[in-house]
């Protein structure tokens, strides 16, 4: 049994499906996808989750062809490699030659030199360094305020100053253990392969081909919530209930896949005994974060929005966390002549702007996107997305939390945990682990 199903749970039942083993899939949303949620409407592809996908490498473009997708797979426009932060009131573009940093004036002369002193810093940190501190203690405190703080606004929604460097960012952190030096170990470690691909129509293609290669050989039971999970002497149960009519069954299994994320496990999820060995998840943060999508007609922009789009340093003091530019980046997401804008609001710092009523939030979007990319007049049409619970934050309490998962799962056979609270929080993770996760389950009796 697979509970959740969002395309980590998806991914591991799909996987499951390619094996020829069965599998239920509960989750109390009607529809499948989780944190993907596309608009399709008169001509406009809106993602009010996730817009795209990051490629590691070939094997990721593989696992999607194999949810039969090959044709649907759409690769960035190549002018979109271009990000924009802005600092001093100035959207200041980057491209992804660290040249383009030291021309970009983002940084002051003397920020620059601090920034390339770098690989002459000696190793340092400890245990638990925040990201803040890390970027700091690397690359100098304006680097840090102006690079890795809307880094971290844009990807985790979360306060740099809380946020364990580890946890949030590992690739970047051994770098400093195994080179000595984070620059010195991109040069060293060569040019990256990662791809942004998107789809034909939208993210929730992805998730409706992730959930019909599952229900091949499994039973997805969308509007169902599940509660009172227990181990006995013949494996696992747990109680699901119908939301629309109340109806119950009992269920049992082999085994259990957790894909849910941690603020619904309080929800009579977990029997007594084991809810108490789950405690530290009771203390994990996830900020609200509203995504305010817009469609304007081309001529109402001043800025060409040729990139990726935009994200806020905290020392800007805005309200808007960041910008994306989806109809710069894939085909297909605007009528010809419009251009479509997804700003989004709220995070661990600034989690009352969320919670804006909508009036408030239109408001705080008009004056910075006239602003910022010189947006004149309202918008042709607007879609807004509140998310209560967004994000998990991996602060300094993350290492401890996951442990008592890897302990829970060695005390507790066939009960397995997966998801954007472990381990990483980015789509393409989620979906290459659960994969991993399903394969390695399907070769067990």
């Amino acid at each position: 049994m697979i509970l959740g199903a969002g395309p980590a749970g998806l991914a591991a039942a799909a996987a499951l499906a390619a094996e020829g083993r069965r599998c239920l899939i509960v989750d109390p949303a009607h529809r499948v996808g989780g944190s993907i949620r596309t608009v399709r409407e008169g001509g406009w592809i809106v993602e009010t989750g996730p817009n795209t996908l990051q490629l590691e490498h070939a094997a990721d473009h593989e696992l999607l062809c194999s949810y039969g997708l090959t044709d649907q797979i759409l690769e960035a426009e190549a002018g979109s490699a271009r990000r924009f932060i802005l600092s001093r009131g100035v959207l200041r573009g980057l491209r992804p030659s660290p040249l383009s940093l030291l021309g970009s004036g983002l940084l002051s002369p003397l920020g620059c030199l601090r920034l390339l002193a770098e690989p002459f810093i000696p190793r340092g940190g400890r245990e638990g360094e925040t990201v803040a501190g890390f970027a700091r203690r690397r690359f100098g405190r304006e680097a840090a305020a102006r690079l890795m703080d809307p880094v971290v606004s844009g990807v985790h929604a979360g306060d740099p100053d809380r946020l364990d460097m580890a946890a949030c960012f590992p690739s970047v952190h051994r770098l400093e253990a195994e080179y000595g030096s984070v620059i010195l170990g991109l040069i060293r470690r060569g040019g990256s392969s990662r791809r942004i691909v998107g789809f034909r129509q939208g993210m929730q293609q992805l998730a409706d081909a992730m959930g019909a290669k599952a229900a091949l050989h499994g039973e997805l039971r969308l509007g169902w919530k599940a509660s009172r999970l227990s181990r006995g002497s013949d494996g696992w149960s747990a109680r699901i209930r119908r939301e629309s009519d109340g109806a119950e069954e009992e269920v049992r299994c082999g085994r259990v896949i957790v894909t849910l994320p941690a603020w619904k496990w309080k929800d009579g999820l977990f029997e007594q005994r084991m809810f108490e060995r789950l405690s530290p998840w009771t203390r994990c943060e996830a900020p609200p974060v509203t995504v305010v999508a817009r469609g304007y007609d081309v001529g109402r922009i001043r800025h060409p929005l040729d990139g990726f789009g935009y994200l806020t340093p905290g020392e800007e003091g805005r309200r808007v966390l960041g910008c994306l530019f989806p109809s710069s980046v894939l085909p297909g997401r605007a009528p010809a002549g419009k251009v479509l804008r997804c700003c989004f609001l709220g995070g661990a710092r600034q989690p009352a702007v969320a919670r804006r009523e909508d009036g408030e939030l239109r408001g705080v979007v008009d004056r910075e996107l006239a602003e910022t990319v010189g947006a004149q007049g309202a918008p042709e049409r607007e879609w807004i997305q509140r998310w209560e619970q967004a994000i998990p934050q991996y602060d300094h309490d993350q290492r401890r939390r996951e442990s008592c998962l890897e302990t829970l799962e060695r005390e507790e056979p066939g009960l397995h945990f997966h998801g954007a609270f472990r381990g990483g929080i980015s789509l393409m993770h989620a979906i290459r682990c659960g994969d991993a996760l399903g394969r390695r389950l399907a070769t067990r009796p």
